[in-house]
């Protein structure tokens, strides 16, 4: 392919990375309001020479129609949004899912649950299986729960994931870390909530 000049390659990097976080590509106008261009008319130029040379490719009739040849999109029937929460109540479990932080989009072919939701993982506690603070859990609801689990537990307005256990008439949190405790609970305790099993952990890597 023909070289680029710098706008050129910073508008083409521009719209790769904003394809790698938004899962789809940037309008005109918004490649506009990026570089400060006075108006649209440089921008399709731009596009055009990226277009000639090669770069990228553009389907009419849609406002979001830029794809670098190098990066394959994804249909937006194949990207699932989970609702990422933050604060906790085992009392009242579904006022969790109004206090939304924000949604984690996923590949719908890599997880697909109807019933699922996401939170960050509050501590180290599990980290000898892989699990670590800061991480994304992708919870799965509606699952029967089995002992060796990992599941996502809420005592009143704590949260914890953690190995589950049912004997005797007891539910126990076992971590996998040394330095955090195992949790007893009575099986018909109104301050536990299970929320369901970790079924997926996202890493951001900076």
């Amino acid at each position: 392919m023909r070289p680029l000049t710098e706008r050129q390659n910073q508008i083409l990097e521009f719209i790769r990375d904003y394809i790698s976080k938004n899962l789809k590509p940037p309008t005109v106008r918004e490649i506009c309001e990026e570089f400060k261009f006075k108006s649209t008319n440089a921008v399709y130029t731009i596009l055009k020479s990226l277009e000639k040379k090669g770069y990228i490719e553009k389907v009419n009739g849609k406002s979001r129609n830029i794809t670098p040849k190098d990066i394959m999109l994804k249909e937006e029937n194949d990207i699932k949004e989970i609702p990422l929460i933050s604060k906790f109540n085992s009392k009242n479990p579904l006022l969790m899912f109004t206090n939304l932080i924000g949604t984690v989009k996923i590949d719908s072919k890599m997880f697909d649950h109807p019933s699922s939701f996401a939170v960050i993982v509050p501590d180290d506690g599990m980290q000898k299986v892989g699990i670590f603070k800061n991480d994304i859990a992708i919870i799965k609801q509606d699952t029967k729960i089995e002992n060796g689990d990992i599941v996502f537990a809420v005592t009143e307005n704590n949260a914890f994931i953690r190995y589950f256990k049912s004997e005797h008439g007891k539910i126990y949190l076992v971590p996998s870390a040394r330095g955090y405790e195992t949790l007893s609970f009575n099986e018909d305790d109104k301050n536990l909530w299970i929320g369901g099993k970790v079924s997926l952990i996202i890493r951001k890597i900076s």
